[in-house]
């Protein structure tokens, strides 16, 4: 009936159990016989079996059920096993097959009984070995189904089942008596034709006893009574009827125990009889509702059969006929089977169609006739499972997923109508697990998107973890149901207040576990946890009552049973609970999962546990994971702290600290001591405030009252000390405050002798500042900063006794028993005592600890490693800082989301934060102290210091030698490394000054330029080549050099010293020195103040008469304007007027130029004494340099300035040609010398050009002047600074010397004759007289020749136009250029000349006649036609136009491109975007007369 060829590809799945089910899971028999077991398999260990001598037969007495002999056992064993056999059969005397597997038998050759099954050892079995000896055992299971499916057929009907009522034992299950009187008040004997006996029933009673169908009396158990096979359906003599029974009646016959109640009202009904024949009738319709059911039961051993296709067959014929006679109860479980056949299906990869039973038609309202159910005929077509076809498989399943949620809901509903409308009511048990596992289904369904894949069918059959696909598809958009109403749905299966009497409670603790992992699978933890708080809470009574019961058995009170917790572990079966390795993933991960939606601030293993059972058990580590790193540690401590932190601000804290105490209570009843320890500890932990308090924080004190405080810890401290004594090992907590340990801190030497580690790189830059002549103060030298001690490495000395301290904290009103602490250290050996010692409530006290380094070496002191009376040895780090968890002020996230919420991966500090929770605070971080233990350094002292006092008195620019002579204490170390470094009040004005914003480009070089060349100290060495050394108790003399500045009033001057042993070139690691400071007060009294400064335009005719004194020309000296100048000058003045005569008779001699301007100085004296002052200028700065004095050829001012005036000096300075004046500014600091940098000013371009042109004229003044004031009473001396002189645009243009310089002369025309100008009775005199640089006296009526010098002092070539405007001098405009009949010129007035070169001249001519007498004024000017490009390409390696432009610029061209060629220029600031104009400084003065009139005048 059940042969596996009908469907070979049907799977038989066996569910293994190793406890009797309950009796209301028994008791669902025979509406789910798969509740029943079946099949009883027995184990029996072999290798404990004796195996005897192959020769010898043993025969036992008990194997006379079985044809032949066990040979290879003895009498004794056989017997055992025999006996063990029976025992099984008596047991279990319902199931179909009762076998013993003999495991490890090595006689595999000798002939057992049916019910003996010798399974081989590991070594000697095959891959298929076992699966052979399963599939032996299902052929025997389908064998034996045949023949009890046949006797479910010989019944008429099937009763439902009912709730259970009977007696329970103390563990809550029931007695398999009281379950096999059950199953027989299931099922009655009467017959049809009796319960139409009865006519005085109503509708609705006959509608209850519809319910209540027996079996036909004439059906008797011989017509089924056949031999079996197998031996395990043989008669027992001892009972004398067979087992199991394979009808009712055989149960019925068995002794049980007196009918109940219920029994007696079901046998009264029987005389009740329904008048009417036919089809409609009573009678018809009993019968065909057993008909049905017996249906569904076929159907439902074809499932577990493993043939679905025959099984949908009997189950939709049973479901159709159950529909039309209204049995709801049977109905829903017909399609409850079916679907489960539909899946199956599904799983092996068949095709299969959706039955028309499944969907939920309206029934039709004519209700009361009832098709006749004859045969196949009156039922509609059978489903039948088809070939496997991928794409009507995919059809099919999308079919079922759609069908799925109405199906669900329409077979729940029939299970409540079949209560509602009828006596019938399925068991609270029944019910609740069906609830909850369409409950699963549907979530497995809606975990993969509204997909049944065969990932979701391979969960729902097999079970495991569920691994639905990853899609980006909002839970709002998916086609299926949603999370809510799928928990709806498993909370239908909630037992309710009523259902209490009728569950019992391994059955209700079942439920609601199940349900729990429903809610856990759809992500409501919250829900999970409260239905998993509702389990406790049934659960908690029980264990407390059992916990009595035990204590009472042994005779001692409950509350003292703690101490007895080995014995009543023994005697009630749970000595795997109180150890600590079961529990942690048993009780206590299941205790933590009630704990954590809560928010309870656990302890890092209880987590790690938590996680492990989310995360596949993370917690086991294996031998080649690395021990992790103390800064891994430490990371891991603090995110500890911040997960913490973050549980106490989620949820109610009252709800944590109920629920931590229930898991107290629990683990005191079973009893489990570790647990017990563990949530005290989490208690104290959660209650806890979990900050760092500083000085200013508010109140950290724990929220729970002092006595419980109290009484938690002391359960902690006693139920660890029993631990111990029970033998049980050491069961301790993790301390609750991770903030133990607050501060330590190393008292080593003192800060003037303690050494500074140095390396070889600060070495060398601090030598290179001193060998510089100015130093820069933008090289950075570690030696000049001083550094704080409490940022530096403390260095130690070995063998030296150190001495620690340790603060401590405790924010709990109990005192805390330290039993030891130690420092945690890595590194060179140290040597310190543990020490105990008892920290107070709610404050933070010290501790002394004491340490002695053995060698030189580094040393970090990472934390503490204390033991806590009742925890467990722990590592404390050491959080100094004041920290309190701060809550992220955006709420992103709300209810569990925001505690169990995943951080992002990151940075490194993120390598950690797996699992991190989010939050605007800072993260708490551990400080640790790094010591380096070094070996003896020498020591030196300020043995003679020049200033009284360490004090001076500078005027402004004066200089002053101070001398520091040191000597050295040690007697065994000598000296060899000296450093001299200086630090004054001018510092911080100066970094001030560079670090404001700002500044201009001018005003910052003048910053830097005072910090690097005019220094207040400096070290005056007379040999750089000799490094300074003191030898063992020797002495050394240093000269410092003092320059009073303004600001400046203390200076220090810093010696870094030791010992290194080696050559300064052979330095390879750090080396280590020792620093002692000389302060000195200075006073800076000013001296010489420029007051103000002027530039005037000066006439180059002085420079014209000298030239024409050493070279006379025709025209005679007589007419200089040196003959006619008048001077007018007081007998005061001589002085001043003769040196200024000196001064101007020197101008246009040699290599002085022409071109000159006056340069004012008002010098201001604010010293009470009178200062001499000498003022040097030189003219050229390029050609008159000197290589031995470069102010040789400089002359010299002297004035003798009075206290308190002001005098004024003149000075003759030449006139400036920079080639690129508007190049940018540079800067000295190199960290500012970058490419592309955008400039931080908001001036206007035209302004930023007028700022560079101003700084480069000043600069090259600055060159030319320099000046030195002296005292006589006193002999000071010092310098005077020109660095305040400003330029305004005025003074720049009278400094500054024309690009393109136009000068005029006018020459007689040589092709003119010279007779009509020559008297005979005189010399031969020129037409043309000159009397200055521009003027000229020309004759009218005569050809003359205009010559005009064009000079050009740009740095690159202009293509010119030359422009000439001749007009009459003093004249108005309009007049003047009215030159008709009055001058007349042969060639063009503007006319464009070739390209013209950087630094050449050229000269132009044109001829004229001046026609009448007068004035005349020739003006003119260059114009640029087109601006000049450089060409694009240029030779490798030549000199370019760019290089050419830097020259005379006195910088650098960093680049020659033509960006950095715009750049220098000022294009970038519009200084040569346009085309450009030059105007001649003066205009060429002609004065026209008759030459014959002037001859005879003269």
């Amino acid at each position: 009936m059940f042969s596996p060829l009908a469907f070979p590809t049907g799977i038989i799945l066996y569910d293994l159990l190793t406890s009797v089910p309950s009796a209301s899971q028994l008791g669902l028999a025979p509406l789910e016989l798969h509740r029943e077991p079946l099949l009883v398999v027995g184990v029996v260990d072999g290798k404990a079996m004796s195996v005897s001598n192959g020769n010898e037969s043993l025969k036992s007495p008990s194997l006379h059920r079985f044809e032949g002999q066990m040979v290879g056992l003895t009498a004794e064993e056989s017997e055992q096993l025999s006996s063990y056999h029976d025992e099984l059969r008596h047991t279990y005397p319902k199931a179909l097959v009762h076998q013993i597997f003999l495991f490890d038998f090595s006689s595999l050759d000798m002939r057992l009984p049916d019910w003996l099954i010798a399974v081989p050892s590991l070594e000697n079995s095959k891959t298929t070995t076992m699966k052979t000896i399963m599939c032996d055992l299902t052929s025997l299971f389908l064998a034996e189904m045949t023949s009890y499916a046949k006797s479910l057929q010989a019944l008429s009907s099937l009763d439902s089942p009912r709730p259970v009522t009977t007696e329970r034992l103390p563990n809550g299950h029931l007695s398999m008596q009281a379950a096999s009187s059950d199953d027989v008040s299931r099922v009655s004997k009467r017959s049809p034709a009796a319960q139409e006996a009865s006519p005085t029933l109503s509708a609705d009673e006959i509608e209850d006893s519809s319910q209540q169908v027996s079996p036909p009396a004439s059906v008797t158990t011989a017509a089924l009574d056949r031999p079996s096979s197998r031996g395990s359906r043989t008669i027992s003599p001892a009972n004398g009827f067979r087992t199991p029974p394979v009808t009712f009646d055989e149960i019925d016959r068995r002794p049980s125990s007196p009918p109940s109640n219920d029994r007696v009202r079901s046998l009264s009904r029987d005389a009740v009889s329904v008048q009417g024949f036919g089809p409609g009738s009573y009678g018809e319709r009993v019968r065909n509702k057993g008909k049905g059911r017996i249906g569904i039961a076929m159907g439902s051993l074809y499932l577990l059969a493993g043939r679905w296709p025959d099984a949908v067959r009997e189950l939709v014929e049973g479901a159709t006929i159950a529909r039309a006679n209204r049995d709801h109860l049977w109905h829903a479980k017909a399609l409850d089977h079916i679907l489960v056949c539909l899946i199956m299906s599904a799983w092996i990869g068949m095709d299969f169609e959706v039955p028309q039973i499944c969907y939920n038609v309206a029934e039709k309202s004519n209700t009361s006739k009832f098709p006749k159910h004859t045969g196949s005929t009156s039922l509609p077509d059978p489903p039948s499972l088809k070939t496997p076809n991928a794409a009507n498989r995919l059809v099919s399943l999308k079919n079922l997923t759609n069908l799925l949620p109405e199906l669900v809901n329409n077979i729940l509903d029939l299970y409540v109508r079949s209560a509602s409308f009828t006596v019938e009511q399925l068991p609270d048990i029944a019910f609740s697990e069906s609830t909850i596992r369409f409950a699963k289904l549907l979530t497995v369904v809606q975990l993969s998107y509204g997909v049944f894949d065969d990932r979701g069918l391979q969960h729902v059959v097999l079970g495991g973890k569920l691994n639905p696909p990853r899609r980006d598809i909002p839970e709002q958009m998916s086609p299926f149901l949603s999370k809510s109403d799928i928990a709806a749905v498993a909370f239908r299966a909630f037992p309710n207040a009523s259902s209490e009497a009728q569950m019992l409670l391994v059955d209700r603790v079942t439920v609601l576990a199940g349900l729990g992992s429903v809610l856990s699978e759809l992500g409501f933890h919250r829900k999970k946890a409260f239905v998993l708080r509702e389990l406790l809470s049934y659960l908690l009574p029980a264990l407390v009552q059992s916990r009595k019961d035990g204590a009472a058995e042994m005779g001692v009170h409950p509350a003292a049973s703690l101490i007895s917790a080995d014995t009543i572990a023994r005697n009630t079966g749970l000595e795997g609970v109180v150890g600590q390795e079961n529990s942690e993933q048993g009780l206590q991960g299941f205790l933590a999962l009630i704990c954590k939606p809560y928010g309870v601030a656990g302890s890092m293993i209880l987590r790690s546990i938590d996680d492990s059972i989310i995360q596949n058990n993370r917690l086991q580590q294996t031998p080649e994971q690395p021990a992790k790193s103390l800064d891994d540690l430490n990371k891991d401590v603090a995110l500890s702290v911040i997960n913490q932190a973050t549980s106490r601000a989620f949820g109610a804290n009252y709800l944590k600290i109920d629920i931590l105490r229930s898991c107290i209570s629990v683990c005191e009843a079973l009893p489990d001591l570790g647990g017990v320890v563990r949530f005290s500890a989490d208690l104290l932990r959660t209650a806890g405030s979990g900050i760092a308090p500083g000085p200013d924080s508010g109140n950290g004190s724990p929220a729970l009252p002092v006595e419980d405080q109290i009484r938690l810890v002391n359960n902690i401290t006693r139920t660890s000390s029993i631990a111990d004594q029970l033998g049980f090992g050491k069961i301790e907590a993790e301390y609750w405050d991770n903030f133990l340990v607050r501060d330590i801190e190393a008292l080593g030497p003192a800060p003037p002798t303690a050494p500074t580690p140095r390396s070889k790189n600060e070495l060398e830059v601090a030598r290179s500042i001193e060998t510089q002549k100015e130093k820069s103060p933008f090289i950075f030298s570690s030696f000049t900063k001083k550094q704080p001690v409490t940022s530096t490495k403390l260095l130690l000395l070995a063998d030296e006794e150190v001495e620690f301290i340790v603060t401590l904290q405790n924010l709990y009103e109990f005192d805390i028993e330290v039993e030891w602490l130690t420092l945690e250290h890595s590194g060179v050996p140290l040597d310190f005592s543990t020490q105990g010692m008892v920290v107070g409530p709610y404050r933070t006290q010290t501790m002394q600890l004491f340490g002695t380094p053995k060698s030189p070496g580094s040393l970090k002191i990472t934390g503490c490693i204390a033991k806590i009376k009742g925890c467990k040895q722990q590592r404390f780090p050491v959080f100094s800082a004041p920290w309190a968890y701060k809550p992220d002020k955006k709420i992103k996230r709300s209810g569990l989301n925001a505690l169990m919420k995943k951080a992002r991966p990151v940075s490194v500090a993120s390598d950690v934060a797996k699992g991190k929770l989010g939050h605007t605070s800072v993260d708490p971080a551990s400080s640790s102290i790094s010591l380096k233990v070094i070996s003896h350094q020498p020591n030196i002292i300020v043995k003679q210091n020049s200033f009284a006092q360490s004090a001076v008195m500078l005027l402004e620019g004066e200089k002053r030698i101070h001398t520091i002579t040191l000597q050295n204490l040690s007697e065994g170390l000598p000296i060899d490394l000296l450093l001299v470094s200086f630090s004054d009040s001018t510092t911080a004005i100066y970094q001030s000054s560079l670090n404001g914003k700002d500044l201009s480009a001018a005003e910052l070089y003048e910053v830097e330029l005072s910090a690097m060349h005019r220094q207040p100290l400096r070290w005056r060495r007379e040999k750089h080549s000799e490094e300074p050394f003191i030898p063992p108790s020797g002495e050394i003399t240093l000269e410092i050099e003092v320059l009073g500045q303004p600001g400046l009033s203390y200076g220090n001057v810093q010696v870094d010293y030791g010992y290194i042993g080696v050559p300064k070139s052979e330095i390879e690691d750090v080396f280590y020195t020792r620093q002692v400071n000389v302060p000195i007060t200075v006073t800076v009294n000013a001296s010489v103040e420029l007051a103000r400064n002027d530039f005037l335009p000066f006439t180059s005719d002085f420079a014209w008469a000298n030239q024409q004194h050493k070279q006379p020309s025709a025209t005679g000296s007589e007419n200089s304007p040196q003959h006619h100048r008048q001077r007018t000058t007081s007998r005061t003045a001589k002085k001043a007027e003769k040196c200024f005569q000196s001064l101007l008779s020197r101008l246009g001699c040699g290599s002085q130029g022409d071109d000159h301007c006056l340069f004012l100085l008002d010098l201001h004296n604010s010293w009470p004494s009178p200062l001499s002052i000498t003022i040097q200028v030189r003219d050229n700065v390029t050609t008159d340099l000197s290589p031995s004095d470069p102010w040789k050829r400089a002359y010299s001012v002297h004035e003798v300035l009075q206290p308190g005036r002001t005098s004024r000096l003149v000075l003759l300075l030449p006139r400036i040609s920079i080639s690129n004046p508007f190049a940018p500014i540079p800067s000295l600091n190199p960290s500012t010398k970058r490419q592309y940098v955008v400039g931080a000013s908001k001036q206007s371009p035209a302004t930023e050009l007028e700022s560079r042109e101003t700084f480069w004229y000043r600069e090259e003044i600055l060159k030319m002047i320099r000046g030195t004031w002296e005292e006589d009473s006193s002999n000071r001396r010092g310098e005077i600074d020109f660095r305040s002189i400003r330029l305004s645009p005025r003074m720049v243009d009278a400094v500054r010397l024309e690009d393109i310089a136009i000068s005029m002369t006018v020459t007689p025309n040589p092709d003119e004759d010279d007779e009509d100008f020559t008297d005979s009775g005189t010399s031969s005199i020129h037409p043309v007289r000159q009397l200055t640089r521009n003027k000229f006296t020309i004759p009218t009526s005569r050809f003359l020749t205009l010559k005009i010098l064009i000079q050009s002092r740009l740095p690159q070539p202009i293509h010119p136009l030359l422009r000439l405007q001749p007009s009459l001098a003093n004249h108005p405009p309009n007049d003047a250029l009215d030159l008709g009949r009055k001058f007349a010129w042969h060639g063009l007035l503007q006319q464009a000349l070739p390209l013209l070169a950087p630094g050449e001249v050229r000269e132009v001519e044109l001829g004229f006649c001046v026609l009448c007498k007068g004035d005349f004024e020739i003006g003119a000017c260059v114009e640029e036609t087109r601006v000049w490009k450089p060409p694009t390409t240029r030779a490798a390696g030549g000199e370019g136009e760019g290089e050419q432009q830097g020259k005379g610029s006195g910088r650098r061209v960093r680049a020659n491109t033509a960006d950095d060629d715009d750049l220098g220029r000022g294009e970038g600031l519009g200084a040569s975007e346009a085309r450009r104009t030059w105007h001649a400084r003066e205009s060429c003065l002609l004065r026209a007369v008759d030459w014959e009139e002037e001859m005879d005048s003269s």
